[in-house]
């Protein structure tokens, strides 16, 4: 449960990931912490002002620092440099990045004297208070703040940020394996809300299953969902031989090889 101390968090920067966060911060069970929102963007950050009273919509990014105790950085990494051109942190403040590309030692740089950086990598579930919300470095502080928002992992070497990342990367091909195999379904003449309702429900009852299965029982799970001979083992065996899981992970390898990060002595 969330610590019922109460923090004032601000947010630099409210887009979609940034609603997506403090929508999910703001229907926790226990939420006692008072958000700090930048004025843009100004549709969103007036709407959450309106919606939640433990959000309050200021009139500049510096008067979000000077309001908070943590200070949520989630502007666009090409803006980062602008956005943050002139404004002035505290020492005793901590920095929570959502910045892609741009590791806490970078971010470091640009908002001296504030010595705690750490990244946060929330995923769109997070407004379900689902999924997983990558932090690294673990401050204290964060990990009561961001608590109740999914499943908090945390990483103490930077370096392998960039690796998550990359296998976060297959969000877009999920929902497209998903609508072919909807597509395929209506093809054969099942009604097109029928065919959108069985494969979605599927692919949620296969994730809660993934999802609550014990790590040492995780491998035999391919093998508990088909039959010798059946539909199941069919298809798997089919795409295994076609080399189609290789050609993921060769995939992620070349996304992870190219991956660019934002250097900490970059000026833009």
């Amino acid at each position: 449960m969330h610590d019922l101390h109460m923090a004032v968090i601000g947010f630099v920067g409210v887009g979609t990931i940034s609603e997506a966060v403090i929508r999910a911060m703001c229907t926790r069970s226990a939420m006692s912490d008072t958000l700090v929102l930048s004025p843009r963007s100004e549709r969103r950050s007036r709407s959450l002002a309106d919606e939640f009273e433990a959000c309050v919509r200021v009139e500049s990014n510096q008067e979000v620092i000077d309001r908070s105790e943590i200070v949520v950085l989630a502007m666009r990494p090409q803006q980062l440099d602008e956005a943050l051109a002139g404004l002035v942190f505290r020492e005793s403040q901590v920095i929570a990045s959502f910045i892609a590309g741009t590791p806490p030692s970078g971010i470091a740089q640009v908002v001296a004297p504030a010595t705690q950086v750490c990244q946060l990598i929330p995923l769109p579930a997070v407004v379900l208070h689902k999924g997983p919300l990558l932090i690294s470095p673990e401050i204290p502080e964060v990990m009561t703040a961001f608590a109740g928002l999914g499943d908090v992992v945390t990483l103490d070497d930077e370096t392998r940020i960039r690796a998550v990342s990359c296998a976060s990367a297959v969000m877009s091909t999920y929902y497209e394996m998903q609508n072919q195999l909807i597509a395929w379904l209506a093809a054969q003449g099942i009604p097109q809300d029928t065919a959108s309702l069985y494969i979605r429900s599927l692919l949620e009852g296969l994730a809660t299953v993934g999802r609550v299965t014990p790590e040492a029982e995780r491998a035999d799970l391919p093998f508990e969902h088909q039959t010798k001979g059946g539909l199941n083992e069919r298809v798997r065996a089919g795409l295994l031989e076609q080399g189609w899981f290789d050609m993921l992970t060769s995939r992620i390898d070349e996304v992870y090889a190219t991956a660019v990060l934002r250097k900490p002595e970059a000026g833009s």
